[in-house]
């Protein structure tokens, strides 16, 4: 019918499921030489930045953290453009992921911070759950118990909003850690 942009999106789809399969090489054409073309084209920014948010993710699924760390840094520059708040909380999310493979936690801690801050104000108790627990676990380890506790809570609460239970069962072990064996000497 001669729709770009519907093309664009149905191409979209099966770089999904190229993704999902494992088939990143496919994934990463449909995305850069297909998909992202139309969006720039046709103007349509918020989809362009999703897109790169996608080629970002294979990036760093292949170990290339350089790479998906600049093109997650091209989509947070275009959800700022936007004001797309819902954007910019994945973004920070994104490059918290690749901050905490690299196991760089200050660089973590900020993105993690914004984006739980965003994700709450927009009440996504989705991302509140995810991104809680990476920030609550950041803050246990960085001996911040009082600050972790009230975060995980809140992951806690939105966990089991949406029916998570795994992650649930996981927040409450980080809040209410087993008590130490007792041993006699």
């Amino acid at each position: 019918l001669g729709d770009t942009r519907e093309t664009a999106v149905t191409w979209g789809k099966i770089a999904d499921i190229a993704y999902q399969r494992g088939d990143y090489d496919e994934a990463l054409r449909i995305r850069r030489e297909v998909e992202l073309p139309v969006y720039e084209r046709l103007g349509d920014t918020r989809s362009a930045a999703v897109t790169w948010g996608q080629i970002a993710d294979i990036a760093e699924q292949r170990g290339d953290y350089d790479e998906a760390a600049e093109l997650q840094g091209k989509r947070l520059e275009l959800c700022k453009q936007l004001g797309d708040l819902d954007g910019i909380a994945s973004t920070d999310w994104g490059l918290a992921q690749i901050d905490l493979a690299r196991e760089d936690h200050q660089a973590a801690f900020p993105r993690l911070v914004e984006s739980f801050q965003i994700l709450g104000h927009r009440q996504r108790p989705d991302g509140i759950a995810v991104v809680g627990l990476a920030l609550g676990e950041l803050l246990l380890a960085a001996g911040q118990a009082d600050q972790a506790r009230r975060v995980l809570g809140d992951s806690l609460a939105a966990a089991a909003k949406i029916g998570w239970t795994g992650m649930a069962q996981q927040i409450s072990e980080l809040l209410n850690p087993p008590a130490p064996a007792n041993e006699d000497t």
